[in-house]
């Protein structure tokens, strides 16, 4: 489904975005993705977006996965509900208020992992790797919480 970019950026200005963000992991570490463009550009961050109307979370998480690092991903649970606000700067249309609907999901295959033209790099990163990061709160936390879980 794709909504015009002049039609999104009148959403986006009066209503919040529901997301789901995707926390891979494999072998007791979890991939973060940097972000090339804004909101949050040059910050890691895990790959997700968007939830279509009709969608479950659990597909969309599936899906964003697949779109974003082309890797083939198995649900496991959702562990966190997030919100972030983003002014409006750089090349973005209006200020930006996404609900983030965090799900953990397992891969086994990571060596067909390929990100897309959204982001420009990506680390695997354990417990003590992420605490040595500068995260934003919204993704530390429900990190924290996947790589206690884990490890």
């Amino acid at each position: 489904m794709f909504i015009p970019e002049e039609e999104y950026a009148k959403i986006q200005a009066v209503l919040p975005i529901l997301c789901v963000d995707c926390l891979i992991v494999y072998q007791k570490k979890c991939l973060l993705l940097r972000r090339s463009r804004e909101p949050a550009k040059g910050q890691y961050w895990f790959p997700g977006g968007r939830v279509f109307k009709g969608e479950l979370i659990r597909s969309a998480a599936l899906r964003k996965a697949r779109e974003e690092t082309n890797l083939v991903c198995k649900y496991e649970r959702t562990i966190s509900i997030e919100e972030t606000i983003f002014a409006q700067r750089g090349d973005m249309l209006s200020d930006i208020h996404t609900v983030n609907i965090c799900c953990i999901l397992s891969t086994y295959k990571f060596e067909s992992l390929s990100i897309d033209e959204s982001h420009d790099g990506y680390i695997w990163v354990t417990l003590e790797e992420a605490k040595n990061l500068n995260l934003h709160v919204a993704v530390f936390e429900p990190l924290l919480k996947c790589l206690e879980r884990i490890s």
